[in-house]
């Protein structure tokens, strides 16, 4: 078997999830699909607005406008914008592995310098991550990113359970912007 970086024998896949879909979602889909256009869109004003009015009750921002929201037509585009804000090309970006290759390939295409944190299989077989490898591969390669992704479908890690609970002894350091 060809191995590469990033790859091992654990497939995973961004869009596979392991729960169904809310019925609200697939009711929705189900409505939109009777529209025979499928291209893409621009959000409207509604759209800006909601963004808004959520972030005002659910977080107490004041002041967010609508030019402050970028729109994103799927996650790897949001991962490069969201680097793009946070780091500059050649910089260090910690990501865990095995990872969904989709995140490999934005990363390194947009000039950003992928260092692999390990996931750990426990002895029931779950997989967790490793947050003494992390603190130090941070520390070592100056990260001040990372990629984290949860639930990962394929290793049944994901941050619930005990896994929750552990990823409290991972702070971020003056260093490392968390978001």
């Amino acid at each position: 078997m060809l191995r590469r970086r990033a790859f091992d024998a654990i497939p995973t896949w961004v869009a596979d999830m392991g729960f169904p879909t809310a019925p609200s979602v697939t009711r929705a889909m189900a409505k939109r699909i009777e529209h025979p256009a499928f291209g893409y869109f621009s959000p409207r004003g509604e759209c800006h607005q909601a963004i808004i009015d959520w972030q005002r009750r659910r977080n107490g921002v004041d002041g967010l406008e609508p030019g402050h929201i970028g729109y994103e037509n799927g996650v790897l585009g949001g991962v490069v914008s969201t680097l793009t804000a946070l780091a500059a090309p050649g910089d260090a970006v910690l990501l865990h592995s095995p990872t969904y290759i989709g995140f490999t390939h934005c990363i390194e295409e947009n000039g950003y310098r992928i260092v692999l944190s390990p996931l750990v299989q426990g002895e029931r077989g779950v997989w967790r991550m490793d947050f003494d490898d992390m603190a130090a591969k941070l520390e070592e390669n100056h990260i001040h990113v990372a990629v984290l992704c949860s639930p990962r479908r394929t290793t049944r890690a994901g941050a619930c359970g005990s896994a929750g609970r552990s990823s409290a002894r991972w702070r971020p350091t003056e260093s490392t912007t968390a978001w």
